[in-house]
């Protein structure tokens, strides 16, 4: 029999894992596969965010063995990555490797996701995945509920983008709704732009 997943929040020594977890969570993922067509250096790019990003001003949640974890960006804050070195190196590996096509994207992929952000302050959970051998066992919904569990404790909203049409149902299921959806320019995938209403802790 299977136990329950126990959810707690990740820390600075927490670094290796959540790099190692969301890269192979997302090695598969139709928009960052996309955008950034070089699954060989997401652990760089996950650790350039999650060091400079989530880990200092964000909230991340991660299941006890490191199977499943979510990072959350509070209300009013923006994802902005530093352009530090590491992040100019990662950008001049992709522009060489597979020139400027993968640039093109990651702009209007951005253009097209800020068109969607609500004004309203809300939470925002920009990542969330489980190892692709843990997948379908949970994970996902345990930590998702413990973010969730901390809109409800505030009376605050929740917004997200899936960009994996699996993940729909889940997040349905746990309250989100499907407020838009679009394809992204240039022949991208399609994603669905998600708002969870606060519920009654």
């Amino acid at each position: 029999m299977q136990s329950v997943p126990v959810i707690r929040d990740g820390q600075g020594p927490d670094l290796e894992t959540l790099v190692e977890l969301f890269s192979d969570s997302f090695s598969e993922d139709p928009v960052l596969n996309w955008i950034i067509p070089l699954p060989d250096i997401y652990p760089k790019f996950f650790r350039v965010i999650t060091e400079d990003i989530f880990l200092p001003k964000g909230i991340v949640h991660i299941e006890e063995q490191g199977r499943s974890g979510a990072m959350w960006l509070r209300p009013g804050a923006a994802f902005d990555i530093p352009p530090r070195m590491a992040m100019v190196r990662l950008i001049l590996t992709l522009a060489l490797r597979k020139g400027i096509r993968p640039l093109l994207r990651i702009y209007r992929q951005g253009a097209v996701f800020e068109r969607h952000q609500p004004i309203k302050p809300h939470y925002h959970l920009v990542f969330i995945g489980s190892r692709r051998a843990n997948q379908g066992r949970g994970f996902g919904a345990a930590v998702l509920k413990q973010g969730t569990r901390l809109c409800d404790e505030e009376g605050m909203p929740a917004y997200l983008e899936s960009s994996n049409p699996r993940n729909v149902p889940l997040y349905q299921r746990h309250g989100f709704e499907v407020m838009a959806q679009e394809v992204l320019p240039g022949g991208g995938p399609k994603v669905w732009f998600m708002w969870r209403e606060p519920r009654q802790p």
